[in-house]
């Protein structure tokens, strides 16, 4: 995959900056054992994102979000927020 600096070079979008600004919120991520993360920090010089699970939305789940702090890509992250 393409990194999000080259992506924003290329077609002029603005997904660094983006993802930047969302850094504490919740997103889906297909990843978690629960469905759901928060983005702690955005490492914009390496592309690197660090997620936290956090407890599911819904009540039929019943897992509970592992701990500790994950790294992920960045252009990943930034699919669960906005794709």
């Amino acid at each position: 995959m393409i990194s999000l600096k080259h992506q924003d070079s290329i077609n002029g979008s603005n997904k660094a900056e983006q993802l930047k600004a969302v850094v504490g919120q919740c997103f889906s991520d297909n990843y978690s054992s629960t469905g759901r993360s928060r983005l702690v920090y955005y490492k914009g010089r390496t592309e690197i994102c660090f997620t936290e699970e956090v407890a599911s939305e819904y009540k039929s789940n019943t897992t509970k979000p592992k701990p500790g702090v994950r790294r992920q890509p960045s252009w990943l992250v930034w699919n669960g927020f906005f794709y």
